[in-house]
């Protein structure tokens, strides 16, 4: 009689311990509902505080008024996005900023999933996917003015997602999705072969990774990626140089001269970047897990072992590259699509070493939450106050203002603007969206001489230590190209204007010229 209450008592305590697993598995989605706020709340921040743009932005506003398969030394999938989201709710900075974050949402809700896959524990998958918010290039760059590396982040977290699910349970399905990203990532990033190149290796040291990609169905793996990324591919051999040079000699920049000395130079850069981005999550873990975490850092277990795989192969590729072209430069933008996955990577440790303490979880969350106020009352902030920072911003810079007030004294909209850099191009467009917008610096944008009819061109360049400048080399170039170099340069004007949220007496200085064909 005695057995019964103990077999009683035993499914009574399995069920609870089920029950637990099914709530603390159902309590944790409100992961993604409170990342969708966060992200709703950072666009509609964007959209309010000015319809000037930062940098990345810029290039968008450029680049999008033709749809080509490659543009510059950048793959072209964002553009392509961004080029579809102008096409059908125009172009604005709305439509910048919703897209932005639409997939900046995607990325946390992706690498959330991919966490939710890999660890038992659900809450350590909140801790790995909120943390995401103590790398600085995610809450903040990335939120700021990153376009192409949004991509390859989502890119990264969907292709080793479907990597981890053909692993465990292949199917056609799970062998057709890793092609697919696979082809979409290089579309985002061309580092992204390097990620393809890491988990490849991390799949074929996994106990069942090696009969993964002997698997005949790993064929569709291969044909779907080729596919996708083949139509730019071919651009890319055609534009090799532009896709090559540029990238090379940014990261070779700062070389020494020697060949040793380049080399020890770029091992030093590599390393300091790295500590740069994974410094504050670790030293946010260690506070929040004292003990634990530190103790955790000698456990493995199968996916531990993975993602070390990853992060050594990673290491070893960009090592030969140092060899090989010499590489001495790396901006946190390139390394963090390989090293965001530290989150998850401590998390999966924490999980290897045992049971973490509620009270650790749950004190886990505050700095992420906090920052999830914080953030966007500091860009509003900056912007709207900018001397607490003291200098203006992008966002400052009065390019609509000036735009209207030039216009309204010439009594005419221009047939297209000719300015110089990327940002004064795309900052013009997204205040002139149905304006050709001309870049100096980017030769595709340029018109024929057909295209510009009889205008007027407004020539549009900037101030120089706050002064009124003349206009620079490059536009006097452009007219005497485009229109012979007997032309007759045109009047050369300054529009000293006030900064958006700025004070008296502090001016931006925009120099114009309008120029009549016709009459040239």
């Amino acid at each position: 009689m005695s057995i019964l209450p103990n077999v009683f008592s035993s499914r009574f305590a399995a069920r609870r311990a089920s029950a637990a697993t099914n709530q603390s598995s159902d309590e944790f989605r409100w992961v993604t509902w409170v990342l969708a706020i966060y992200f709703a709340v950072q666009a509609i921040v964007r959209i309010s505080l000015s319809n000037s743009v930062r940098i990345d932005e810029a290039q968008q506003f450029v680049v999008n008024q033709w749809l080509a398969w490659g543009y510059d030394a950048q793959p072209p999938l964002y553009n392509w996005l961004q080029y579809g989201v102008f096409d059908v709710f125009g172009t604005s900075v709305a439509s910048l900023a919703v897209l932005k974050n639409i997939l900046l949402f995607l990325v946390y809700f992706a690498y959330h999933q991919l966490a939710r896959l890999l660890l038992e524990d659900k809450r350590l998958a909140a801790v790995a996917t909120l943390s995401l918010l103590t790398i600085p290039q995610m809450f903040w760059q990335a939120q700021r003015d990153l376009t192409h590396t949004v991509g390859t982040l989502l890119a990264v977290t969907a292709f080793i997602y479907f990597v981890v699910k053909t692993i465990r349970k292949p199917t056609l399905t799970s062998y057709a999705m890793m092609g697919l990203w696979a082809g979409l990532g290089m579309l985002t990033k061309y580092n992204f072969a390097l990620i393809i190149a890491s988990v490849l290796v991390a799949v074929v040291f996994h106990p069942q990774g090696r009969s993964r990609l002997l698997d005949k169905r790993f064929l569709v793996t291969l044909a779907l990626a080729v596919l996708v990324f083949l139509p730019h591919a071919v651009w890319m051999v055609s534009n090799m140089d532009q896709v090559l040079t540029s990238t090379v000699a940014t990261m070779s920049e700062r070389g020494q001269g020697g060949k040793l000395s380049d080399i020890g130079y770029g091992i030093v850069e590599l390393i300091k970047t790295s500590v740069v981005i994974i410094a504050p999550t670790t030293v946010i873990f260690l506070i929040v897990f004292r003990r634990s975490f530190l103790q955790s850092l000698r456990f493995k277990s199968e996916w531990v072992n993975f993602f070390e795989k990853i992060f050594v192969s990673t290491a070893a590729i960009l090592f030969a590259l140092m060899l090989v072209t010499t590489l001495t430069e790396f901006r946190d933008r390139w390394l963090l699509p390989f090293l965001f996955l530290v989150p998850l990577y401590f998390c999966l440790k924490l999980e290897a070493a045992g049971t973490q303490n509620p009270s650790d979880i749950k004190r886990s969350f505050y700095l992420p939450f906090g920052l999830m106020i914080a953030l966007p009352l500091i860009l509003t902030a900056g912007t709207v106050f900018p001397k607490l920072f003291d200098s203006y911003q992008h966002l400052n810079t009065p390019y609509g203002a000036f735009l209207n007030q030039a216009i309204a004294a010439e009594g005419r909209r221009p047939t297209a603007v000719v300015t110089t850099a990327w940002l004064k191009a795309g900052n013009i467009r997204a205040n002139m969206p149905d304006t050709a917008v001309i870049s100096t610096a980017y030769p595709a944008s340029d018109l024929d001489r057909q295209a510009l009819g009889s205008g007027p061109v407004l020539l549009v360049w900037n101030e120089r230590d706050g002064h009124a400048s003349s206009m620079p080399g490059e536009l006097k170039s452009w007219l005497t190209t485009k229109f012979g170099s007997s032309i007759t340069l045109p009047a050369q004007n300054d529009a000293a204007v006030p900064y958006y949220y700025g004070k008296d007496p502090d001016r931006f200085h925009f120099g114009y010229a309008w120029f009549y064909p016709t009459a040239g």
